[in-house]
């Protein structure tokens, strides 16, 4: 299993749009706010006023960073998770996999009970992450993605642990 599969978890284009747009507005605010404030109050106003638009400006741009960057694709059995300034990696073929099950709201069927997330440790760590098991508008993984999962996770030597088919029967059943 070499090949790459990129998993719909993330964030929705539309989101990623106000994350461009939301930020310019709250900058020009906030900047039009730090010159008004210079002009009323001269010195200490332009400080304060300058103060208040690079923290609110960093904290946006870090935001907007955030979700343009985040993606997740497997690598063969590598789950990579791309952060806004780092990446993780975990070998599913040889991490300690915990499925997670909650209330699952679909919209047709009203609640049911389902998988909705992955917990994911590299042996030896005490970090774990969660993946979510829906996509951007939170539905259920597309049955291909599931697979590739379920396929990395299986990858391990002797029988398939209980996730790798917990994943394959989720991918098999209707949503």
């Amino acid at each position: 299993m070499d090949a790459t599969v990129r998993l719909d978890i993330g964030f929705t284009r539309t989101t990623k749009a106000e994350a461009i747009v939301l930020p310019i507005v709250l900058m020009a605010a906030f900047g039009w706010l730090a010159i008004g404030l210079a002009r009323g109050y001269g010195v200490p106003g332009a400080a304060i006023g300058t103060i208040v638009f690079l923290t609110v400006s960093g904290l946006l741009i870090t935001a907007a960073i955030r979700i343009f960057r985040h993606r997740t694709w497997l690598e063969g059995t590598t789950l990579v998770i791309q952060h806004a300034f780092r990446t993780s990696r975990f070998d599913l073929a040889r991490a300690d996999v915990m499925m997670r099950w909650a209330e699952e709201q679909d919209n047709t069927s009203g609640p049911q009970t389902g998988v909705i997330a992955m917990d994911v440790r590299n042996p030896g760590e005490r970090r774990k992450y969660r993946l979510r098991l829906l996509d951007s508008r939170n539905r259920r993984l597309p049955p291909d993605q599931l697979l590739a999962l379920a396929d990395a996770i299986a990858a391990r030597d002797g029988s398939p642990p209980v996730s790798a088919l917990t994943l394959r029967d989720l991918a098999t059943t209707a949503p």
